[in-house]
Protein backbone atom coordinates (compact mmCIF):
# COMPACT_ATOMS: atom_id res chain seq x y z
CA UNK A 1 0.00 0.00 0.00
CA UNK A 2 1.48 3.60 -0.95
CA UNK A 3 1.92 5.96 1.78
CA UNK A 4 -1.09 8.57 3.00
CA UNK A 5 -0.29 11.96 1.27
CA UNK A 6 -3.83 12.62 2.62
CA UNK A 7 -5.80 10.97 4.84
CA UNK A 8 -9.60 11.48 6.19
CA UNK A 9 -9.78 11.78 10.12
CA UNK A 10 -12.75 12.78 12.57
CA UNK A 11 -14.58 14.55 9.48
CA UNK A 12 -11.10 16.65 8.29
CA UNK A 13 -9.02 16.10 5.56
CA UNK A 14 -5.32 16.18 6.69
CA UNK A 15 -2.19 17.00 4.58
CA UNK A 16 0.78 14.93 5.12
CA UNK A 17 3.71 17.15 3.13
CA UNK A 18 6.98 16.05 4.34
CA UNK A 19 8.40 13.55 7.42
CA UNK A 20 11.10 15.93 7.85
CA UNK A 21 11.04 17.90 11.78
CA UNK A 22 13.29 20.27 13.37
CA UNK A 23 12.49 18.80 16.59
CA UNK A 24 12.24 15.50 18.46
CA UNK A 25 9.76 15.49 20.65
CA UNK A 26 9.73 13.33 24.13
CA UNK A 27 6.25 12.89 23.95
CA UNK A 28 6.04 11.98 19.79
CA UNK A 29 4.62 8.71 18.52
CA UNK A 30 5.90 9.10 15.18
CA UNK A 31 8.55 6.12 16.15
CA UNK A 32 6.92 4.40 18.60
CA UNK A 33 3.66 3.87 15.87
CA UNK A 34 6.27 3.54 13.24
CA UNK A 35 4.88 6.53 11.19
CA UNK A 36 1.16 5.26 11.10
CA UNK A 37 -1.86 6.74 12.11
CA UNK A 38 -5.14 5.57 12.81
CA UNK A 39 -4.48 2.83 10.00
CA UNK A 40 -3.04 5.07 7.60
CA UNK A 41 0.91 4.74 6.59
CA UNK A 42 2.62 8.41 6.66
CA UNK A 43 5.86 7.05 5.97
CA UNK A 44 6.68 8.89 2.91
CA UNK A 45 9.15 7.71 0.54
CA UNK A 46 9.93 10.86 -1.03
CA UNK A 47 7.92 14.51 -0.14
CA UNK A 48 5.02 14.81 -2.89
CA UNK A 49 4.88 17.63 -5.50
CA UNK A 50 1.98 20.18 -5.68
CA UNK A 51 0.03 17.95 -8.26
CA UNK A 52 0.61 15.31 -6.21
CA UNK A 53 -1.16 16.80 -3.40
CA UNK A 54 -3.55 18.47 -5.02
CA UNK A 55 -5.00 15.47 -7.23
CA UNK A 56 -4.88 13.23 -3.95
CA UNK A 57 -7.43 15.89 -2.30
CA UNK A 58 -10.83 14.91 -4.34
CA UNK A 59 -14.01 16.11 -2.74
CA UNK A 60 -12.42 18.81 -0.02
CA UNK A 61 -16.24 20.36 0.42
CA UNK A 62 -17.75 17.81 2.29
CA UNK A 63 -14.82 17.94 4.58
CA UNK A 64 -15.11 20.41 8.20
CA UNK A 65 -11.14 21.64 7.93
CA UNK A 66 -8.56 20.90 5.78
CA UNK A 67 -5.17 20.43 7.96
CA UNK A 68 -1.38 20.47 7.17
CA UNK A 69 -0.63 18.10 9.36
CA UNK A 70 1.47 15.02 9.02
CA UNK A 71 4.57 13.50 10.69
CA UNK A 72 6.47 15.90 9.99
CA UNK A 73 6.71 19.98 10.17
CA UNK A 74 4.87 21.01 6.57
CA UNK A 75 6.35 24.83 6.76
CA UNK A 76 10.13 23.36 5.42
CA UNK A 77 8.35 22.92 2.01
CA UNK A 78 6.33 26.50 2.36
CA UNK A 79 6.29 26.92 -1.31
CA UNK A 80 4.26 23.85 -1.65
CA UNK A 81 2.08 24.47 1.41
CA UNK A 82 1.21 27.59 -0.48
CA UNK A 83 0.76 26.27 -3.61
CA UNK A 84 -1.54 23.72 -2.45
CA UNK A 85 -3.84 26.03 0.35
CA UNK A 86 -4.15 28.07 -2.86
CA UNK A 87 -5.54 25.51 -5.54
CA UNK A 88 -7.89 24.09 -2.54
CA UNK A 89 -9.14 27.69 -1.77
CA UNK A 90 -10.05 27.62 -5.89
CA UNK A 91 -11.51 24.51 -5.71
CA UNK A 92 -13.61 26.41 -2.33
CA UNK A 93 -11.88 24.54 0.34
CA UNK A 94 -13.11 24.54 3.74
CA UNK A 95 -11.29 26.39 6.46
CA UNK A 96 -7.70 25.86 6.02
CA UNK A 97 -5.43 25.08 9.82
CA UNK A 98 -1.60 24.54 9.76
CA UNK A 99 -0.09 22.68 12.51
CA UNK A 100 3.20 23.36 13.49
CA UNK A 101 5.51 23.86 16.03
CA UNK A 102 6.13 27.19 15.02
CA UNK A 103 9.82 27.47 13.50
CA UNK A 104 9.22 28.57 10.32
CA UNK A 105 10.81 31.95 10.70
CA UNK A 106 14.03 30.48 12.03
CA UNK A 107 13.64 27.86 8.95
CA UNK A 108 13.08 30.75 6.43
CA UNK A 109 15.11 33.37 8.35
CA UNK A 110 11.60 35.99 7.73
CA UNK A 111 8.67 36.29 8.71
CA UNK A 112 6.84 33.41 6.61
CA UNK A 113 3.54 34.54 8.33
CA UNK A 114 2.45 37.46 5.52
CA UNK A 115 2.92 34.79 3.04
CA UNK A 116 -0.13 33.01 4.61
CA UNK A 117 -2.52 35.68 4.84
CA UNK A 118 -5.44 34.83 2.66
CA UNK A 119 -4.77 31.12 2.16
CA UNK A 120 -4.46 29.47 6.25
CA UNK A 121 -7.42 30.04 8.36
CA UNK A 122 -5.66 28.90 11.27
CA UNK A 123 -2.40 28.26 12.86
CA UNK A 124 -2.24 25.89 15.91
CA UNK A 125 1.21 26.10 17.29
CA UNK A 126 2.32 23.18 19.80
CA UNK A 127 4.04 25.31 22.54
CA UNK A 128 3.70 22.94 25.33
CA UNK A 129 5.28 25.09 28.31
CA UNK A 130 5.46 29.15 28.91
CA UNK A 131 9.32 27.87 30.01
CA UNK A 132 12.23 28.13 27.88
CA UNK A 133 14.37 25.34 29.27
CA UNK A 134 11.43 23.17 29.66
CA UNK A 135 10.28 23.47 25.83
CA UNK A 136 13.99 22.57 24.72
CA UNK A 137 13.46 19.78 26.91
CA UNK A 138 10.63 18.50 26.01
CA UNK A 139 10.94 19.41 22.14
CA UNK A 140 14.49 18.01 21.72
CA UNK A 141 15.27 20.42 18.66
CA UNK A 142 17.96 20.41 16.33
CA UNK A 143 21.44 22.05 17.88
CA UNK A 144 20.50 25.08 15.20
CA UNK A 145 17.12 25.89 16.87
CA UNK A 146 17.65 25.56 20.46
CA UNK A 147 18.96 28.65 21.63
CA UNK A 148 16.30 30.49 19.38
CA UNK A 149 13.62 28.34 19.11
CA UNK A 150 11.33 29.18 22.23
CA UNK A 151 11.21 32.75 21.03
CA UNK A 152 10.73 32.34 17.67
CA UNK A 153 7.76 30.01 18.28
CA UNK A 154 6.46 32.76 20.69
CA UNK A 155 6.95 35.80 17.56
CA UNK A 156 5.34 33.11 15.00
CA UNK A 157 2.03 32.80 17.55
CA UNK A 158 2.63 36.46 17.97
CA UNK A 159 2.61 37.36 14.36
CA UNK A 160 0.05 34.90 13.32
CA UNK A 161 -2.41 36.56 15.56
CA UNK A 162 -2.18 40.18 14.06
CA UNK A 163 -2.30 38.68 10.44
CA UNK A 164 -4.77 35.17 9.99
CA UNK A 165 -8.06 35.07 11.69
CA UNK A 166 -7.03 32.84 13.93
CA UNK A 167 -3.87 31.49 15.91
CA UNK A 168 -4.11 28.68 18.77
CA UNK A 169 -1.38 27.54 21.24
CA UNK A 170 -1.53 24.04 22.07
CA UNK A 171 -0.24 21.80 24.92
CA UNK A 172 -0.22 18.11 25.06
CA UNK A 173 -1.18 17.50 28.43
CA UNK A 174 2.24 16.15 30.34
CA UNK A 175 2.99 15.86 34.02
CA UNK A 176 4.93 19.06 35.00
CA UNK A 177 3.61 21.84 32.80
CA UNK A 178 2.16 24.98 34.21
CA UNK A 179 -1.31 24.76 32.10
CA UNK A 180 -2.31 28.43 33.76
CA UNK A 181 1.11 30.11 32.65
CA UNK A 182 0.96 28.82 29.69
CA UNK A 183 -2.66 30.04 29.27
CA UNK A 184 -1.61 32.84 30.23
CA UNK A 185 1.28 33.39 27.92
CA UNK A 186 -0.78 32.47 24.55
CA UNK A 187 -2.82 35.12 25.68
CA UNK A 188 -0.39 37.64 25.47
CA UNK A 189 0.18 36.39 22.44
CA UNK A 190 -2.76 37.31 21.08
CA UNK A 191 -4.14 33.49 20.55
CA UNK A 192 -6.69 30.91 22.07
CA UNK A 193 -5.16 27.87 24.19
CA UNK A 194 -6.16 24.19 23.80
CA UNK A 195 -4.73 21.79 25.85
CA UNK A 196 -4.73 17.97 24.07
CA UNK A 197 -4.76 14.39 25.66
CA UNK A 198 -1.01 12.49 24.68
CA UNK A 199 -2.29 10.79 21.55
CA UNK A 200 -1.49 7.02 23.38
CA UNK A 201 -4.43 7.71 25.45
CA UNK A 202 -6.70 9.17 23.29
CA UNK A 203 -7.57 6.70 20.37
CA UNK A 204 -10.16 9.60 19.05
CA UNK A 205 -8.29 12.63 19.90
CA UNK A 206 -6.71 14.39 16.08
Amino acid sequence: MPPSIVYPYLGNLYINLTNRCPVSCSFCVKSSWKLSYRGHDLRLRRDPQPSDVIEALGDIKKYRELVFCGFGESTYRLDELKAVARAARERGSPPIRLNTIGLANLIHQRDVVPELAGLVDTVSVSLNTADPAQWRELHRPLKVYAERGFAAAQEFVKSSSRMLPRAVVTAVDLPGIDVARLEDLAKDLGASFRLRPRLAEAPETA
